[in-house]
Order: C-alpha cells, then sequence, then structure tokens
C-alpha cells in the first residue's frame, strides 16, 4: 500500500538532547476514556503540528486510535492528541512520526513555547531565531501577538 506524503504544515525544530513526555492511548475506534498507561517517550522533534518520539512499544500506524502526549516545554505543560503516520526500528525501540490534531489556541501557544525552547538552546543566534519566526507564522500573522503566560 503507498501512501502520498504532503509537506509539512510547519518547521519541525529538533531538541536537543530530546525532551521526556508521556503518552498514552486515549481513544480506540472513538470510544474514549484511558485504554492504557502512560508510557515514557522521548521527543525528538517537534513542530506545532506534529512530533517525533522515540518509545520501546511498537504501536500499530493507522488512525483507529489517538494518542494523548503530556510533555512540559519550559514554562508551558501541554496535552497534546495525536495519532501515528509512520514507524521506524531504531536498535530496540521505534521511532514515530505523528500528526497532531488540528486545534489552533494549541499550534498558537506551542509556537510560542518551541520559540522560547529555541531561544534557550542557542541564545546567540538570533538570526536562526528570527527564520524561525518567519517560516512558521507565514500563516498565522496572530501568532506573533499571543503571550501565553499572561
Amino acid at each position: 500500500m503507498e501512501t502520498e506524503m504532503k509537506p509539512r504544515e510547519h518547521v519541525r525544530m529538533k531538541l536537543l538532547g530530546g525532551v521526556r513526555a508521556e503518552m498514552f492511548i486515549c481513544h480506540i475506534e472513538g470510544q474514549e476514556g484511558n485504554a492504557s498507561k502512560p508510557t515514557p517517550i522521548l521527543l525528538q522533534n517537534m513542530s506545532p503540528s506534529g512530533l517525533q518520539v522515540l518509545c520501546h512499544l511498537r504501536l500499530p500506524v493507522n488512525r483507529s486510535y489517538m494518542l494523548q502526549v503530556n510533555v512540559t516545554l519550559g514554562e508551558w505543560q501541554f496535552s497534546l492528541l495525536a495519532h501515528m503516520v509512520w514507524r521506524r526500528p531504531e536498535g530496540n525501540h521505534y521511532i514515530y512520526g505523528c500528526a497532531l490534531l488540528p486545534d489552533e489556541g494549541i499550534r498558537k501557544g506551542l509556537l510560542c513555547a518551541l520559540l522560547a525552547k529555541l531561544q534557550a538552546m542557542s541564545p546567540k543566534q538570533q538570526r536562526i531565531h528570527e527564520l524561525y519566526k518567519r517560516m512558521n507564522y507565514r500563516k498565522e500573522s496572530s501568532y506573533a501577538r499571543l503571550d501565553v503566560r499572561g
């Protein structure tokens, strides 16, 4: 079966050293509820519309179930809904590509948190910060006005 790859909506940011998070299955065939126990994962890269994770579980790649990914990025905490798009073995683990469910409020918050993470990882690289902003803010100019810290 051949699947058509779509271009990414946002630029993925590599998370140096990874970011610890947890995920669990929260919906199966549209049925709500905690369908699994939380399992630790390592986020390797992330954007407001998707992420790449390293996990010890071998999960199916389909849309019959949905994952909840709980992650903290600096001052921000997110509970994200996602589904698996692809899987690749890596030693005794698996790397997954996940698409996040489109929620504009969450995407705006993620964009702010990721920009803050980028600034913390490389504080002297103002040109990279500006490039990241321009590449990701191209559709939603209102992102620049969002301050989720209050």
